[in-house]
């Protein structure tokens, strides 16, 4: 133990071969007597290695741990023994103990590891693993811990020991630890792990790929010849070349970011992958039957919020077990299969990563969360029967709430939620709930993809700037002077914006941090009787607000800085940034800032009462506008778009007659309106936006210059007065003529090859899922009609309810799932619904309905209709997922009904 530098270098290693063991014992188990000789080999191998270093250190411990681990893999992989749950549970044992003393190895030989040794040289004797191997010195686990998860509570026991070792108390504090943890394990609502995911070895280091190192040397390079030439050009005077050096080193700068950015970034499997064996645990000791399903493994995540979410995924998993999954005999009662289905899934969107887990359980009782809370008094018998739907599940996170009828160590302490809930949001992210009775329950999670660097917009408050980060905003909204009266307006003593159709709750800032007022010309200048007034719409989970700011100034990307000790309490900000200046800018909490402002989000429906809607318009969509020229305006659906993007001019790049924009790392295709439809020329200045959208697999960039506002816009448009490939119709709307864009339509005009190569690569058709769409908006009915063919489905799309039926009940032509309007002459969404689920032959289809009818007796009704899904606005990935769930949830109970 002398050479601390050899020492290091076996931690590191070791923690390299034990990284996958426990995914790898898992999949050993599932394979069963058909052993997979290459895998048993891998973790063979890996303890082998651990061994012999450990016995060249004189690690007397970790080397008799892993010799007997060896011995039983070897009895494995000659075939001689069948790894059953009971061996695998002292495997995985074992090595959640080996990893916490490798992890902690100068107190490795502390640990008392007697009772692995015991269990395991049973094993290689042939005899059953007894219920003493259980606990450390085989002691049996009895008591409240006894309904701990297998394994569980060893692994408290070690790795609580290694954490106190790690923090210096005394040694002798051993004996007494196991009394400790035995008696507060009830209190315990996920199992103790943080010491495998907080060690110092992993927070000190990380893998970076050699391409990565390469880059940043390349870069750091031009970086010295950017600055060489710099001093040059200062040192001579010549100040000619100065534009051109400085776009070279903004653009080398920009490079770096993004080449730091990726050293930190990791893959969200090394939280996942611990996941398998939580529920694996979990069921036995609970009784029930799961498949974990994971997806997305390989999306990346900022280091800091990996290691920041494994306890509130943690909490959900074992939630999703405990209270969202029935008992097998209750399962297939309820007309389900016995194993129950949990989805954990990462993904991109937006620009931001989203984490869904999802249950196919028995979802959560509304009329039972109104209930509990008015038991505890969080509420009142008047507020809760008020209270929406949404709104009562939204109680689960409050702090000490649980619908559990049992309290147990798994979960119902009321503290799983509230932690998850704070934990997100104090990474930047937010979490919702979604639940139908009997069929499962869904949170969702969304995170920034890192804390270091945040796209954000400056703004002025009161002479002071703040930032905002960009993944919070909604929209800008600028109320000219001679609207404000009409448009801002007080409700019970509040402030309000009338913004399409709904009143906007407002905040300013000076008002909620308390500001002392400046006394210059620009006090209070939003509300100067000569100005127009900025308001900045924010978002936080389910809250959604206007934030009233004097000026606006450029968006850019700041460095995030954490607040002085003094500040850190202060639940307004989230930080501090550096601004170009040298100036120092808050960051503002979402989330903090709507808290201290006492503001509450409700949806009262008298809110609502007396707002004006759309004249002569059963339905709306919500429509980005911008110009392309001063007298051009063109409208784009929001639901198509994945994000918006600021750029200079300069940074439009021609290559071979095709634009496109460097950004990020990669080369984005960028279209413009004038080259590919009958549109002026785009207005020349130095920053414009880009659109970003998909198509497929491709994102794509349309250029738009001046963005005008995004609003609801009636579905009924003007089909041919200027209709062409790419233009859809047209809709007059406050004097003007606003062109409808059909984005996939642009892009077969611009680039039809990338269609051709598409439809090879598609699922052959006739194998492919049919979708009846009902829809009586023709602009509606041809932009659903592109999103699920461009996905690969065949779609027969009908201009009514009554036409829908009508085909339905024609011979021949199978169906696979309906997606529907709700307003609809003849014969509306609901009656559809009621129609096909009362028909024998027809209730099988699911249905999705795809509506802008938002009101909570909307959504009551269609599920009284049958209808299985309902989605409240466009918004493409949305549909797209849940129409791939629901088609495969109907093939699961095909194969159910014919077994």
């Amino acid at each position: 133990m002398n050479d601390r530098e050899i020492v290091d270098d076996f931690v590191a290693e070791s923690c390299d071969h034990l990284a996958d063991i426990e995914s790898q014992l898992l999949a050993i188990e599932a394979n069963g007597a058909a052993i997979d000789a290459d895998l048993v080999n891998t973790v063979f191998r890996a303890v082998h290695s651990i061994k012999g270093t450990a016995g060249f250190l004189q690690l007397s411990n970790i080397e008799d741990l892993s010799h007997e681990m060896e011995n039983v893999l070897n009895l494995v992989r000659n075939r001689e023994l069948t790894p059953d749950a009971a061996i695998t549970n002292v495997l995985l044992k074992a090595a959640d103990t080996l990893r916490a003393m490798v992890q902690n190895v100068d107190h490795s030989g502390e640990v008392d590891v007697a009772g692995h040794l015991t269990a395991l040289r049973a094993i290689a004797a042939g005899e059953k693993p007894t219920t003493a191997a259980d606990a450390p010195n085989g002691q049996a686990a009895a008591g409240p811990a006894a309904q701990a998860t297998d394994g569980e509570k060893t692994l408290d026991l070690v790795q609580t020991f290694v954490a106190e070792a790690a923090s210096g108390p005394s040694r002798d504090a051993h004996p007494a630890l196991a009394d400790a943890v035995a008696a507060d394990a009830a209190d315990h609502a996920g199992p103790a792990v943080t010491v495998s995911g907080h060690s110092p070895t992993t927070e000190t280091n990380i893998r970076v790929s050699v391409r990565v190192l390469d880059h940043l040397m390349n870069l750091a390079g031009e970086l010295v010849l950017s600055r060489n030439q710099l001093l040059q050009t200062v040192g001579s005077k010549d100040r000619g070349n100065l534009d051109s050096i400085s776009a070279r080193l903004n653009q080398v700068t920009s490079e770096i970011q993004e080449a730091v950015m990726q050293t930190r970034l990791q893959v969200v499997e090394t939280v996942f992958s611990k996941f398998p064996r939580v529920v694996r645990d979990l069921c036995n000791t609970l009784g029930k039957q799961c498949d974990l399903v994971v997806e997305g493994e390989d999306v990346e995540l900022d280091k800091s919020i990996i290691e920041a979410i494994g306890d509130p995924l943690t909490h959900l998993i074992r939630n999703a077990v405990d209270h969202g999954l029935e008992m097998p005999d209750a399962r297939v009662a309820a007309g389900k299969q016995a194993k129950g289905r949990i989805l954990l899934k990462a993904f991109h969107q937006a620009g931001k990563v989203h984490l869904t887990v999802r249950d196919d359980g028995a979802g959560i009782d509304v009329a039972k969360v109104r209930a509990k809370a008015v038991a505890k008094g969080m509420l009142t018998p008047e507020q809760a029967h008020e209270m929406s739907d949404r709104e009562a599940l939204r109680l689960i996170f409050r702090p000490g709430f649980s619908t559990a009828d049992q309290l147990t160590n798994i979960s119902g302490r009321g503290v799983g939620m509230d932690v998850v809930r704070t934990n997100i949001e104090r990474l930047g992210g937010t979490v919702d709930v979604e639940s139908r009775v009997g069929q499962g329950t869904a949170v969702n999670i969304t995170l920034p993809l890192t804390l270091a660097i945040v796209p954000s917009l400056i703004v002025r408050c009161d002479g002071r700037r703040f930032a905002i980060p960009q993944a919070s905003i909604s929209e800008l909204v600028r109320v000219k002077a001679s609207e404000r009266e009409e448009r801002l307006q007080r409700v019970n003593d509040a402030e309000v914006l009338r913004l399409r159709g709904s009143l906007l709750p407002l905040v300013r800032p000076t008002d909620a941090l308390d500001l002392s007022r400046h006394t210059g010309p620009e006090a209070h200048g939003e509300t100067s009787a000569g100005r127009n007034t900025n308001i900045i719409v924010v978002e936080s989970g389910h809250l959604r607000y206007g934030l009233i700011v004097d000026a606006l100034h450029d968006s850019e990307e700041i460095v995030v800085k954490p607040l002085g000790k003094n500040m850190k309490d202060c639940r307004c900000f989230a930080g501090a940034t550096i601004l170009g200046d040298g100036q120092v800018a808050l960051i503002l909490d979402v989330a903090g800032l709507a808290s201290q402002a006492a503001l509450t989000i409700r949806e009262d429906k008298e809110h609502t009462d007396g707002v004006e809607s759309i004249a002569g318009s059963s339905d709306s969509q919500s429509m980005l506008l911008f110009a392309n020229a001063t007298n051009e305006q063109f409208a784009v659906p929001m639901g198509l778009i994945s994000r918006l993007e600021r750029i200079r001019s300069d940074q439009i790049d021609t290559v071979g007659g095709q634009e496109v924009l460097q950004y990020r790392g990669m080369s984005l295709t960028l279209l413009s309106l004038e080259r590919y439809i009958q549109a002026q020329p785009r207005q020349q200045q130095q920053r414009l936006y880009v659109i970003v959208f998909r198509v497929g697999n491709r994102e794509i960039g349309l250029i738009a210059p001046q963005l005008t506002d995004i609003r609801a816009v009636p579905t009924e448009i003007d089909a041919t007065t200027f209709r062409e490939p790419g233009v859809v119709g047209s809709l007059v709307l406050e004097g003007k003529t606003i062109r409808m864009l059909d984005l996939l339509e642009l892009c077969r005009v611009a680039h039809p090859d990338w269609f051709e190569n598409v439809s090879a690569e598609q699922t052959p058709i006739a194998q492919a899922p049919t979708i009846l769409l009902a829809e009586d908006s023709g602009f509606f009915r041809k932009q659903m009609v592109n999103l699920l063919q461009a996905d690969g489905y065949n779609v027969l799309a009908c201009e009514d309810g009554q036409v829908a039926w009508d085909t339905l009940r024609q011979p021949g032509q199978p169906y696979d799932l309906i997606v529907t309007d709700l307003e609809m002459p003849h014969m509306n969404g609901f009656d559809l619904a009621t129609k096909v689920k009362g028909d024998p032959n027809l209730r099988r289809l699911p249905i999705i309905a795809v509506t802008s009818l938002a009101s909570e007796d909307d959504i009551e009704r269609g599920r009284r209709a049958g209808i299985d899904e309902y989605l409240i606005k466009l918004d493409r990935d949305q549909l797209m997922a849940t129409i791939a769930e629901r088609l495969r949830l109907a093939r699961l109970a095909a194969g159910a009904n014919v077994g």
